[in-house]
């Protein structure tokens, strides 16, 4: 996926709002309301009011903020310089090492933070993002570089959400890692270093020795330790495509045609985005059955021949994933608003 290129859905509703109005002219004169406030009169009061400053009352406030943001982002820029991330207490007693966290500490390269059953914590990814820690969690700060922001989540469950180009952010676990793409997702581990990610914003790699996984908004995937990611499935998936990908990603016989087959029964257009990631998991003896079902649900674009996805050709392959995600990232963002076909991606 070429991730550092604007995505065609963007440049939409970049389109769309270029073409929204560039002013709203409102119902009534506003200009009396404003001159009242230059004039220092307090609302409501009259002539009587004026002369009165409460501006300054708002100001104290406003004034107070900002120096708290500056010292917060002086502290925050203090704590990368010394390859530490500011972490946060939102409930009951977290551990930083083996020291109790306070309102807000800092969470050292090499240190983990742990939380029990009733407590929960936020990590401040430098500048780029933030984690929410949930309970009974252990996480590490591995890397706090500009071009490496890298923790690793031993067990429990993290939220988080990350403003920035692709491949900043990281988060380690027993079953691979997951890498942002511009994106909010949740991630949960379990004691055996099971687990699953979903994704409620952008984009998520998940990626273990050759299997790679891309994970849409909308989108789920569990994780297996000593297998990777599992093939990615939409959240309301039909339970037979469910167990069918877990018995085909995560069976220590491989992709069975049996399990194969039952995947390929269960689809929806919906399904497009597991189907696709299909083609490169299945023995070459299923790949043609898992084309023909992934082209009867969605047509592929020009340029996409069965020839180039049957030999897993790089630049074919991806001109289909282009089409697939466009379609199912449609259908996640307008859903509720308008009806979207999950072939084409066009509305009804």
């Amino acid at each position: 996926m070429t991730d550092h290129d604007t995505p065609p859905e963007f440049r939409e509703l970049r389109e769309r709002a270029a073409r929204l109005p560039k002013s709203i002219v409102p119902g009534r004169d506003l200009w009396p309301g404003i001159e009242t406030r230059i004039a220092g009169t307090r609302p409501g009061k009259g002539e009587e009011g004026r002369g009165k400053r409460w501006a300054p009352w708002l100001l104290i406030p406003l004034a107070a903020a900002a120096v708290l943001a500056a010292l917060l982002l002086g502290r925050r820029g203090a704590l990368e310089r010394r390859g530490a991330w500011e972490v946060m207490r939102v409930a009951g007693l977290p551990l930083v090492g083996s020291s109790p966290l306070g309102t807000t500490g800092a969470l050292q390269v090499g240190q983990w933070l742990e939380t029990d059953d009733s407590s929960r914590a936020v990590i401040l990814v430098g500048d780029i993002g933030h984690v929410e820690v949930k309970p009974d969690t252990r996480i590490r700060l591995v890397r706090a570089q500009r071009s490496d922001h890298r923790l690793a989540l031993e067990r429990g469950e993290i939220y988080a959400k990350v403003d920035a180009p692709p491949r900043l952010f990281f988060v380690d676990t027993p079953a691979g890692t997951a890498v942002d793409l511009g994106c909010a997702y949740t991630l949960a581990v379990d004691s055996s270093g099971n687990g699953a990610i979903h994704v409620t914003g952008g984009y998520v790699e998940f990626a273990w020795g050759g299997r790679r996984s891309i994970v849409p908004l909308g989108f789920r995937a569990d994780t297996r330790r000593g297998f990777g990611p599992g093939t990615p499935y939409a959240e309301d998936a039909p339970q037979a495509l469910r167990r069918a990908l877990a018995a085909s990603d995560f069976s220590s016989a491989g992709s069975g045609p049996g399990a194969v087959r039952r995947a390929l029964g269960a689809a929806r257009s919906e399904d497009a985005v597991s189907l696709w990631h299909l083609l490169a998991r299945v023995d070459p003896s299923l790949r043609r059955a898992v084309y023909d079902r992934l082209a009867s649900l969605v047509p592929p674009p020009a340029g996409v021949t069965p020839e180039g996805a049957l030999r897993l050709d790089r630049a074919t392959l991806e001109r289909y994933w282009s089409t697939i995600r466009r379609i199912a990232w449609r259908k996640a963002i307008l859903q509720g608003i308008r009806d979207i076909d999950p072939r084409t991606g066009t509305a009804r």
